[in-house]
């Protein structure tokens, strides 16, 4: 088990990123994901785990990813962190956010109780990345 929540970001097989519902897978190894998961590992770089306050509900996620820019980890196989399963990480990013909400994916629903990351900076440097890719 990994003892900080943005280790598990390394075991990420595919990065999905959706803009406005188009989703773009982009594959370990690929230029596009070592791009986004430098620049999400940046900006999560001294980062803080917090207490989520929310849980997801699948049907109000899978409508909400509709709009705007989201970003998915997705695992090989089954992850834990804090006693809490996943099989991939949805996130949010809003450039001007200083924090974020970690959707956990777990048996193909987002349900759940969330993870939160409080960071030093902004989402910026994600969002910019994202932006440039043209995805």
């Amino acid at each position: 088990m990994k003892s900080e929540l943005r280790d598990c970001f390394y075991d990420a097989s595919q990065v999905i990123v959706s803009v406005d519902g188009q989703e773009t897978a982009l594959i370990k190894g690929d230029d596009k994901y070592e791009e986004v998961m430098g620049a999400l590992l940046e900006i999560t770089k001294n980062s803080h785990e917090m207490p989520a306050f929310g849980v997801s509900l699948d049907d109000m996620t899978r409508e909400d990813k509709k709009h705007g820019v989201w970003v998915e980890l997705v695992f090989d196989g089954a992850m834990e962190h804090n006693e809490m399963p996943f099989e991939a990480l949805l996130i949010y990013v809003n450039k001007d956010y200083q924090a974020f909400n970690l959707v956990r994916k777990n048996n193909g629903k987002y349900e759940g109780r969330c993870f939160h990351l409080s960071l030093e900076k902004n989402m910026q440097k994600l969002s910019d990345t994202i932006s440039l890719l043209s995805v």
